[in-house]
């Protein structure tokens, strides 16, 4: 594994693409599939603003407990790895590109043309992120699915919520305070990033967030 020292980690859902990709992988891996039931329930979870989403949400926050997500992996429970692979291959190819955001990427181009080397850091699932890494030429860390003798068990073997500073120190053996560190991102859970990056590029949709403005951040609206 090689690097630069100069290092980009990039978000993937909502820095990238304007959409929830694991959700987005496994709805149409359903569909694929011909999994009517696992479909239907996709649907009602990925419905904008429909009351199960806003529910699942105060939840989350409640109980720091993602219950959309567990629901989310808990659909391909049995499914083989190999055809969620095939699912994503073709969920990346022709149901993606609509929702890319193209500042964002416009973004990544000019820092990786003037030698940043981008890494896609996410915590979706790895399917999905590996083939976007892959269709971008890019490097990639990701969530990792749990496999027992090729199939799915509807859990996560590796989870990187709150460990992306660690996965990203462990890809580059060194300490982020000694390298020369940028970041583009959505979320505010990357906040320890953004706090060691120069420099910081945060993505919005349509006006900055509040905690947004409290960084020395670029913010990239679109």
């Amino acid at each position: 594994m090689t690097h630069t020292d100069r290092t980009l980690a990039v978000d993937v859902c909502g820095t990238l693409y304007d959409t929830n990709t694991t959700a987005g992988l496994v709805t149409f891996h359903h569909a694929r599939r011909g999994h009517r039931w696992r479909f239907a329930m996709m649907k009602a979870l990925t419905r904008r603003r429909s009351m199960l989403q806003q529910g699942l949400i105060l939840f989350a926050k409640l109980s720091r407990f993602d219950a959309h997500r567990a629901l989310v992996l808990a659909s391909l429970r049995g499914e083989t790895l190999t055809s969620l692979q095939a699912s994503a291959t073709r969920y990346v190819a022709d149901h993606l590109p609509t929702h890319a955001i193209p500042a964002a990427h416009a973004r990544v181009a000019q820092m990786r043309a003037s030698g940043w080397q981008p890494v896609l850091v996410s915590n979706a699932l790895a399917p999905v992120i590996e083939e976007i890494a892959r269709k971008l030429e890019l490097p990639c860390i990701a969530s990792q699915p749990d496999v027992q003798d090729g199939c799915l068990t509807g859990r996560l073997f590796r989870d990187l919520t709150g460990q992306k500073r660690k996965a990203i120190e462990a890809y580059l053996n060194h300490s982020l305070d000694h390298v020369q560190f940028a970041v583009i991102t959505d979320n505010r859970s990357d906040r320890d990033l953004v706090a060691v990056a120069y420099p910081a590029v945060l993505v919005a949709s349509r006006t900055p967030r509040k905690w947004m403005r409290k960084w020395d951040a670029e913010i990239l609206c679109h």
